[in-house]
């Protein structure tokens, strides 16, 4: 009976290991949670004003997005495709008490409207940005900011990047299309 429930215990821990970590690489990115010093470097290379509204997609624990309205008083959206990653971001936001300005959806970004983004924050695969930038571009206003941590958008020179050649920060003109997007 032990060894039953032992085995129980073991086969939900490898599902739940697949689900969190191994299934969402398909999709974008696995999950590989930020240090705050990191998430700070981020926000600040991003420029975040009070009231502006990020969006977060695959926004995992939402600790950029609760950092975000913490720190920078913006407005938080995140975009998230596994469920109890978005339990634990709604209950981390109503921790910090900042769940009146992040919202964490359980939705893929494939449909989804981003006319009122200032800053899209992604942590996502080349793959899966080359698969999101011509999703969203023609919806995005002209002054919107794209914000990369790792992974640059190979069609496009980034306006901006860090020291680390790790943050890539891309800037939308009025009337330019993305070359290779376009």
């Amino acid at each position: 009976m032990i060894l039953t429930a032992l085995s129980i215990l073991v086969l939900v821990f490898f599902i739940l290991l697949f689900g969190v970590v191994v299934l969402p690489a398909f999709f974008g990115s696995p999950w590989h949670p930020l240090l705050p010093g990191t998430i700070r470097e981020i926000l600040d290379f991003a420029e975040i004003q009070p009231g502006e509204k990020i969006y977060d997609l695959g926004s995992g624990d939402g600790r950029v997005l609760i950092q975000a309205a913490q720190h920078y008083g913006a407005f938080g959206v995140g975009l998230e495709i596994d469920p109890l990653k978005v339990w634990v971001a709604r209950k981390l936001a109503l921790l910090a008490r900042v769940d009146d300005r992040v919202h964490i959806l359980r939705k893929n970004f494939n449909d989804f409207d981003f006319k009122d983004a200032d800053v899209i924050y992604v942590y996502l695969t080349h793959q899966a940005l080359d698969r999101l930038i011509p999703q969203i571009l023609p919806f995005l206003k002209p002054s919107t900011r794209i914000v990369s941590y790792r992974f640059c958008l190979r069609s496009r020179q980034p306006a901006k990047t860090n020291s680390k050649q790790n943050l890539f920060m891309y800037r939308l003109d009025k009337g330019t299309k993305v070359d290779g997007y376009s």
